[in-house]
């Protein structure tokens, strides 16, 4: 019973944070929203993500030299801030399970990591061990769509809001070609593609 509760706050938490990643990523990534008028802070993060990464990083330069030192095209988020984001909620979760609470915190962090080693990998690649592995290959297969279209998959590491939100795009014909060429799609992926289309008709 135990395993069961810590697991169904596993999810529960992992799509809290997909819906916060997603809602972040849109209102104060790529909107000039009322804090970026008035605050500083605020006006940096839409600057260094919408305008500085997005105007280096698109889906025709996806990717370049690994990074330098010190230097990153605002890639990273920051790791130890993570628990203080979502304290607010993990205190009201809390109130009914404290497990859940520090289970939504660890979550948080967890997702923070995770984004800065894979969104390193998608566009300072080093050719990392999880860089072959195929979860990796269909979130940088997601986030290269996200860089050809920016008002979709705003989600990184938990692609769950988007397909609630309605915010999911896939990839055209041409596009699979693309991502073919970057080593983000390969035979045995096309192959699951046309099995699930043919069970479809």
């Amino acid at each position: 019973m135990f395993i069961m509760q810590m697991f169904g706050w596993t999810l529960f938490s992992c799509m809290v944070v997909s819906f916060i990643e997603h809602q972040v990523h849109v209102r104060m990534m790529h909107q000039k929203n009322f804090l970026a008028r008035f605050t500083d802070k605020y006006q940096k993060v839409y600057e260094a993500h919408a305008i500085n990464h997005h105007g280096h990083y698109s889906a025709k330069m996806f990717s370049d030299e690994p990074v330098a030192p010190g230097e990153d095209k605002e890639i990273r988020l920051t790791v130890h801030k993570a628990p203080m984001k979502v304290l607010p909620l993990a205190l009201l979760i809390a109130l009914v399970s404290w497990q859940g609470g520090l289970i939504l915190m660890a979550v948080a962090v967890f997702h923070h990591w995770a984004w800065n080693k894979i969104h390193l990998e998608m566009h300072k690649p080093e050719d990392r061990g999880f860089s072959h592995w195929p979860l990796y290959k269909f979130l940088a297969r997601y986030h290269w769509l996200h860089h050809k279209y920016p008002n979709r998959n705003m989600n990184v590491v938990f692609p769950f809001a988007d397909y609630v939100l309605g915010t999911h795009v896939t990839a055209n014909a041409d596009e699979r070609n693309e991502l073919r060429k970057l080593g983000y799609l390969d035979g045995a992926q096309e192959e699951v593609r046309t099995l699930v289309k043919g069970s479809k008709s």
